[in-house]
């Protein structure tokens, strides 16, 4: 288990990271923290002030508990 910042909770949330990794893979885990994180980046001035640390957990706080919904992106046919 890891623990994860939530900063509008002000607290800390477990997050367990194999759980998340076995449901979308590692790779794909990856992929969307980074991409949740890049969207929440983009939206700072709505947030506040937090850290890149604090936008990852927060991204995986989200993902955990399903408060953003992954979609598979098909891959281009060539």
């Amino acid at each position: 288990m890891v623990r994860a910042e939530e900063p509008r909770l002000g607290g800390h949330v477990r997050v367990n990271l194999e759980r998340l990794a076995h449901r979308l893979g590692k790779y794909g885990l990856v992929v969307a923290v980074s991409q949740r994180a890049r969207e929440l980046k983009d939206r700072q001035s709505r947030i506040g002030d937090i850290t890149p640390a604090n936008l990852i957990g927060r991204a995986l706080v989200e993902i955990s508990e399903a408060k953003v919904k992954l979609l598979e992106v098909p891959a281009e046919e060539e």
